[in-house]
């Protein structure tokens, strides 16, 4: 339990800092006088893609790489320092804050993020042999996000009580997270154990991810359904601020909306490990998606001003999220076993980090159309400018819908399998 609780920790810090960079730090970024809703949907939709670009690139380079920490730790110490030195800059921009002070702080903070997410993902294959343990790992990991995410929404809370300014917020935010980002990074790096390094009959090639989408069916179905679900995730998370302010008029409870999202995830995640166990992740990632697409429906139909209402739908989403991600790494992590044994490399960081760039790209997309569309649609140029209601309904809650249901189909498509697997442990 102590090695379980130990990989989980960074979980908390990595999960916190994803709901603010989608759902808090566009609108406040949109908001400021020397940039608009399409600057901000396409620097972010590049960053992110520069991301993406990093991705195959980095999971590559931790394959090959034999550094005197382990492949995990010292990647993970190398980037949480440099995450920490963007944090507060990205979570308190001044006023005067342009296109080149956002796409450069993005920038590292990308690269950052990518290592330390990549390391981490990939750490359950070399941590057990068993597949059922490896489920749960990865679950356990996404419940300690859940809460991460859980405190750093409820801290503006506490601090200012409801309805502070979105800024405001954001400041309570970051002080947050500089706090949580080292102090749950550190039990992973001092009490996980460093295992001894199996060898390989090749090393991995730097241009192997190409090769390894090309030859796998499995892998491109399930690097598809990633992509239409973080494009659902990331459409309906960058229009939520305005779903909530503008077209059900309950923004000044948005902290508190979002937090019955974060609560309900924390029920989720069980219960859908429960039914992955039982009947393996493609069941469970498709009821989850079913359930997204219904409470994202469900935002149309909701009448404005009514906050229960807004709680109850943000409630059902988040519980459904919890049957989101661990599925989709769970599977992943079964192929990359898959390929060790056949090909005699080990390809596990860069099987992760695919399944990070597809997940990247679908957020990336959505993000940046979606502002741009917003603004195009509705006339205006920033956030705070009454927006179309049938174009936030549009791009905000019909279009995640469809992909999430698009989702579904697809990894219903891969026919997955449940079992466990018995492989050898080869890396720290």
């Amino acid at each position: 339990m102590v090695h379980t609780l130990s990989y989980a920790a960074p979980g908390v810090a990595i999960k916190a800092l994803t709901l603010p960079l989608i759902a808090y730090l566009p609108p406040l970024y949109a908001s400021l006088p020397g940039l608009s809703l399409a600057t901000v949907g396409i620097i972010f939709m590049l960053a992110r893609m520069w991301d993406i670009i990093t991705d195959p690139i980095a999971g590559a380079i931790m394959d090959r790489s034999r550094p005197p920490l382990g492949r995990r730790k010292f990647w993970i110490a190398l980037a949480t320092p440099a995450l920490m030195a963007t944090v507060w800059p990205l979570f308190s921009p001044p006023q005067t804050a342009d296109a080149i002070h956002l796409g450069a702080l993005l920038f590292i903070f990308y690269v950052a993020w990518t290592l330390l997410t990549i390391a981490h993902a990939a750490w359950p294959a070399d941590l057990t042999p068993d597949n059922g343990d490896r489920t749960r790992l990865i679950a356990w990991r996404e419940w300690a996000g859940v809460l991460g995410m859980v405190a750093v929404l409820a801290a503006p809370i506490l601090v200012l009580g409801g309805g502070a300014p979105l800024d405001q917020q954001l400041r309570v935010m970051g002080g947050i997270l500089l706090l949580v980002v080292p102090l749950t990074v550190l039990p992973s790096l001092v009490l996980l154990p460093r295992l001894t390094i199996e060898a390989q009959r090749s090393k991995p090639e730097l241009s192997g991810a190409w090769r390894l989408i090309r030859g796998s069916p499995a892998m491109r179905r399930l690097l598809t359904a990633d992509l239409l679900s973080g494009g659902g995730y990331a459409a309906n998370s960058a229009t939520s601020f305005f779903v909530m302010s503008q077209y059900l008029s309950v923004g000044d409870q948005y902290s508190s909306i979002m937090l019955c999202f974060m609560l309900a995830m924390i029920l989720g995640i069980p219960a859908f490990l429960k039914l992955s166990l039982w009947k393996g992740p493609q069941l469970s990632f498709g009821i989850a998606m079913i359930g997204a697409a219904a409470a994202s429906i469900g935002f149309a139909f909701a009448p404005a001003g009514n906050v229960l209402a807004a709680m109850a739908l943000n409630a059902l989403l988040g519980f459904c999220t919890g049957g989101y991600q661990f599925n989709l790494n769970t599977e992943m992590v079964r192929l990359a076993d898959n390929d060790r044994q056949q090909s005699g490399q080990d390809r596990v960081s860069l099987h992760l980090a695919l399944l990070a760039m597809t997940n990247k790209l679908g957020y990336a997309l959505a993000v940046g159309l979606v502002y741009v569309l917003l603004q195009s649609f509705s006339g205006s140029q920033g956030a705070k400018d009454a927006l179309s209601p049938l174009a936030l309904i549009g791009l905000g809650l019909a279009i995640p819908a469809a992909l999430f249901l698009g989702a579904a189909w697809t990894l219903r498509a891969q026919g997955l399998r449940s079992g466990k697997q018995q492989v050898p442990v080869n890396t720290g």
